[in-house]
């Protein structure tokens, strides 16, 4: 198994190199009457900076899966040049790097066609680049940046014994909704090493979203057994989800430190909210993106009131979002559900404080924050009081 393992990483490596003879032969137009291999892998850099950093990826990636082989007391596997290594090693680089044909570039060097060149190159990495980080903002604008409390809990209880394809799904759309090392690594070894079909390529697909290197795995070929089509919808609903708090399930295992309670119209502060806190390794509990497999809007009821009432009881201290949609002139709370947060919190004693966007008094402890360029910060001593 471990031949034909690297035989097929020689294969794929083989056909990754060829990726990049399309892109150094770009760049050979746009390159300056005299250059050496600094300036080839700079222009690179700055003119193919997601081809660069996959490549730095994909590195770390064989580098781990070695390293773990060592630590288990296997010899290495891939030994994946380091990506400086790996560019000069490429045949189109030496071929450019040549003594002879340096010459030939510099004797039919063209200033002009060389300008155009570049800046076509150019326009299009920032072009790119732009596309891209629209598209990573919308992907990651209701994940969180950090480790979730509980994260070892899950990725033990998907290896349990007897765990179903159910329990798996619900897993993984768990982890999902975190961007952290422990989830990306767990990912990984899913797409490389999970039997049922469903699941790998739910791996795949959310690594490739993340932006994430990542290869598409075959379905295993010979005799296929159920596991390995077994599907599942996962169509839940609250009720579902609270027989799975009362049930002991990893559902119980959840901790936060902060339940945010808030307007539903105060979307985009609750965001903004959630990255402040996640940036100081703050964890959040938000409902429509926590528990979004299950709290449908559509689907709410007396279960989705016992679910958010358990979320406040794993949830260190409360956070209310005092603005125009949220309370009232007079100090009424607005919102039914935020209402009934606030009372329960009330009833475990849960500390509860409040950011201010409406210039309203509030009961509750204020903390100070500040906005700039629409970004909320937050005291590092005003946070402080949301760890204890």
């Amino acid at each position: 198994m471990a031949g034909m393992v690297k035989r097929k990483y020689t294969s794929e490596t083989r056909l990754y190199q060829k990726g990049f003879t399309r892109l150094l032969k770009s760049i050979s137009e746009a390159l300056p009457a005299e250059y050496d291999r600094y300036i080839l892998l700079g222009m690179f850099k700055e003119l193919f900076p997601f081809e660069w950093d996959n490549l730095k990826q994909r590195y770390e990636l064989y580098e781990s899966k070695d390293q773990f082989l060592r630590s288990v007391g296997k010899k290495k596997r891939y030994y994946h040049d380091q990506p400086e290594v790996f560019f000069f090693n490429l045949i189109k680089v030496k071929h450019m790097l040549s003594v002879g044909q340096k010459h030939k570039h510099k004797t039919q060097f063209d200033p002009v066609k060389s300008k155009i060149a570049y800046d076509l190159l150019f326009k299009k990495c920032v072009c790119k680049k732009t596309n891209h980080d629209n598209k990573m903002a919308r992907i990651s604008r209701n994940l969180q940046v950090v480790e979730p409390l509980y994260v070892d809990v899950f990725i033990n209880s998907y290896h349990r014994k007897g765990v179903t394809i159910s329990d798996k799904i619900e897993i993984f759309n768990e982890l999902k909704k975190y961007n952290c090392k422990k989830t990306i690594e767990f990912f990984q070894k899913l797409n490389d090493s999970e039997q049922n079909n469903q699941v790998r390529r739910m791996a795949f697909d959310h690594l490739q979203k993340a932006g994430v290197h990542v290869r598409l795995r075959k379905n295993f070929k010979g005799k296929v057994k159920t596991y390995n089509i077994e599907k599942d919808s996962f169509d839940v609903s609250p009720e579902d989800l609270y027989r799975r708090i009362e049930s002991n399930s990893i559902q119980n295992k959840k901790k936060f430190h902060v339940f945010i309670s808030h307007s539903y119209k105060d979307t985009a502060l609750v965001r903004k909210l959630k990255d402040c806190l996640n940036s100081n390794q703050i964890t959040v509990y938000c409902d429509w993106t926590s528990d979004s497999d299950f709290l449908k809007r559509n689907l709410a009821s007396n279960y989705t009131e016992m679910i958010l009432k358990k979320r406040i009881e794993q949830s260190t201290v409360i956070v209310f979002l005092e603005t125009s949609n949220s309370m009232g002139n007079d100090g009424s709370i607005l919102s039914n559900w935020v209402n009934m947060e606030i009372d329960y919190a009330n009833q475990l004693s849960k500390p509860i404080y409040y950011l201010n966007f409406s210039n309203n008094n509030s009961p509750f402890n204020l903390l100070q924050h500040c906005m700039s360029d629409s970004k909320l910060t937050i005291s590092p001593s005003e946070l402080a009081k949301l760890k204890t």
